[in-house]
């Protein structure tokens, strides 16, 4: 058990070490934990034991939570729950995923949000301020759809369900 202990802690530190310098990898017990500090950019990698937190990510994100502070490229999957102030690209899989911005891809979870979407919302609750795409689960929310929602509730705001209350499809 203590070699193993000992691997563990000498690979975390070489991480620490490989992502000071260009941000390729970042390690997060917690924030502000992180090794290298938060408003770095990662070009990589993103390991959050707790929750972790970076300015721009571009690459792939694994934890318990993790906040995006701008622009996220990847695949972001997190145990807890994913969040991207600003604009997302890629595939988020999570409890709770929420984009703040333009969101273009798959979002995976029990609670998906996002101010705009372009592409797949499944989930139980899925909410959009303007989906262009796909929306499956229990409950869809949309405040203007170009596209199709497909669960037990369905609501476009900015209008009637025109058929079936399963099925909403608007363009």
């Amino acid at each position: 058990m203590k070699k193993l202990l000992m691997v563990l802690s000498v690979s975390l530190a070489a991480l620490a070490a490989l992502a000071n310098p260009k941000g390729y990898v970042m390690v997060a017990a917690h924030s502000p934990g992180e090794l290298p500090s938060p408003a770095y950019d990662i070009n990589g990698v993103r390991f959050s034991l707790l929750y972790g937190d970076c300015q721009n990510l571009n690459g792939f994100d694994f934890g318990f939570a993790g906040r995006i502070r701008e622009r996220m490229n990847g695949a972001q999957i997190a145990i807890g729950f994913s969040i991207v102030d600003s604009d997302f690209n890629g595939f988020e899989l999570g409890c709770v995923n929420y984009v703040g911005g333009e969101f273009s891809g798959l979002q995976l979870g029990l609670w998906n949000g996002t101010v705009s979407g372009y592409g797949t919302q499944l989930g139980l609750v899925n909410t959009a301020d303007y989906m262009a795409g796909f929306q499956c689960g229990l409950f869809n929310w949309a405040n203007n759809l170009d596209g199709v929602q497909l669960g037990l509730s369905n609501v476009v705001a900015d209008r009637a369900c025109p058929w079936l209350p399963f099925l909403n499809i608007g363009w």
